[in-house]
């Protein structure tokens, strides 16, 4: 019976961020066409609909993990850099919808690449960027990353970052600071602008203290919030010096050309979708609709990467994986190492883990924007390339 919640939460998952995933990208799409001002804001009103109906969403995901007590923090190498420009690259087109500018200031001394986890950084950051676009009408948001002191309650020896998201938005009564971060009221203030925050702000605050991070909050009614997350990492002896200053439009990622691409979807309408956007960055691409097609290709012909969805008929993308890394030895027609993504509607912590697990790269819930995607598969291609050299 404990399965049962987990199921249906996974079906939840896959249920609404599929055609979510649709609808943005079929978003991204027209944005590519010409349009009258009157079509472009129904589109901008649409895709705010979609991005609220995802953004609950997951929080309701997330609060069923850390009430489950599945999510237990994992240390990670990664760029902090890069993780912070991916989310609010990924927020961008909704604040750019609403006409607010959304910009990242990274500041000088940072610990970088660093170990803390990023799945929950990323999490914890991306409920603060919904807060701060919903409650911002006017101006802009910014985000900074710099090096923090040590808080009373930290460890002298373990150098802290610090991210701080602020807005130009509604601000916050004096009154209600103190219990922000306690979850929605039972008795609901209707003549509150600033209702409607509870859940994703104490899901962000829960999530800090698992990474033992502090969160806090300064704002003023009518000039805006500043959101600050302040937490421990670990150094891996590479510093980033220097202030950069990026809008989060910015991609940090050089082109890669050349690119051969198979894709398994099974979703004709995300097969669609993914296909576009793919050959619209000139990459060949091959698309498969299950995981026995994508087998099937790779017997014949070789790819620099390979997106793989999960939930497909005739094999899964865990059994086409398991498969395809079997190739190569005796068949010779694709190595073992040949970068796979999971590109999914299943959004679990533990859905990452599985995916890994099973012999995958990497891993991109959906929905996915284009410039992520874009990201990943440059980055694991040139890492695959270099790898290939030096073999």
């Amino acid at each position: 019976m404990s399965e049962l919640p987990d199921r249906l939460m996974q079906q939840l998952s896959f249920a609404i961020r599929n055609p979510i995933n649709v609808i943005l990208g079929t978003i991204d799409l027209h944005s590519t066409t010409e349009t009258t001002p009157e079509q472009d804001h129904y589109m901008q009103m649409i895709r705010r609909s979609a991005m609220q109906l995802m953004e609950a969403s997951d929080s309701l995901l997330d609060l069923f993990e850390l009430r489950s007590g599945a999510v237990n923090p994992e240390l990670q190498e990664f760029d902090i850099s890069e993780l912070v420009l991916e989310a609010v690259k990924f927020r961008q087109p909704t604040a750019s919808g609403k006409g607010l500018e959304l910009e990242v200031f990274m500041e000088s001394d940072l610990v970088n690449p660093c170990l803390t986890d990023p799945f929950l950084l990323k999490k914890i950051l991306f409920q603060l960027l919904d807060n701060a676009i919903k409650f911002t009408d006017r101006g802009s948001i910014a985000v900074h990353l710099s090096r923090a002191e040590v808080p009373p309650s930290g460890q002298v020896d373990q150098p802290h970052l610090c991210i701080e998201v602020r807005d130009t938005g509604i601000g916050i009564d004096a009154n209600r600071l103190e219990h922000l971060f306690d979850g929605p009221s039972e008795e609901r203030n209707y003549r509150s602008s600033y209702d409607g925050a509870g859940l994703g702000l104490l899901l962000a605050s829960r999530m800090a203290s698992m990474i033992q991070g502090t969160l806090s909050v300064e704002s003023e009614p009518g000039k805006g919030s500043r959101f600050s997350l302040v937490f421990p990492v670990q150094s891996v002896e590479k510093r980033m010096s220097g202030e950069i200053h990026l809008s989060g439009a910015e991609s940090t990622s050089n082109r890669t050309e050349g690119i051969r691409i198979l894709c398994a979807e099974d979703d004709p309408d995300s097969r669609y979708l993914v296909e576009h956007h793919l050959r619209a960055r000139g990459w060949e691409t091959r698309m498969a609709s299950n995981g026995l097609e994508a087998l099937e290709a790779c017997r014949k012909e070789s790819f620099d990467i390979i997106l793989m969805d999960v939930q497909m008929p005739e094999m899964d993308g865990f059994e086409a994986t398991a498969a395809i890394r079997k190739l190569g030895g005796d068949e010779g027609t694709q190595g073992l190492d040949v970068p796979i993504i999971a590109l999914t509607a299943h959004a679990l912590k533990k859905d990452r883990e599985i995916c890994l697990q099973a012999g995958m790269d990497d891993y991109l819930s959906k929905p996915v924007h284009r410039e992520e995607l874009y990201s990943a598969i440059e980055y694991h291609v040139r890492a695959a390339r270099q790898r290939h050299l030096v073999e």
